[in-house]
């Protein structure tokens, strides 16, 4: 059986080749994630607060109406959307 095993000192250099080869691509792909999550953060931001601000805009049209009219608007709209 002759099968080819290399010697210790090419071990030591294959091994930090690895080692150089996998930094490198944690540092091309942290580089490349950093853009896209920051782009994907933005938009997931923008889209929040829209909601919040669509849902604070109810909860204080709901309280005016309800103090100075009587209306409550949770009843009003259930009724709306029943009929």
């Amino acid at each position: 059986m002759n099968a080819y095993r290399p010697t210790q000192s090419s071990n030591y250099w294959l091994f930090a080749l690895k080692i150089i080869i996998l930094v490198l691509g944690l540092y091309l792909s942290a580089l490349i994630l950093s853009k896209v999550f920051s782009l994907v953060f933005a938009v997931t931001f923008f889209l929040i607060r829209i909601l919040v601000f669509i849902a604070v805009t109810f909860i204080v049209l709901h309280f005016f109406l309800k103090l100075l009219f009587k209306v409550d608007l949770i009843q009003t709209s259930k009724r709306f959307i029943y009929r």
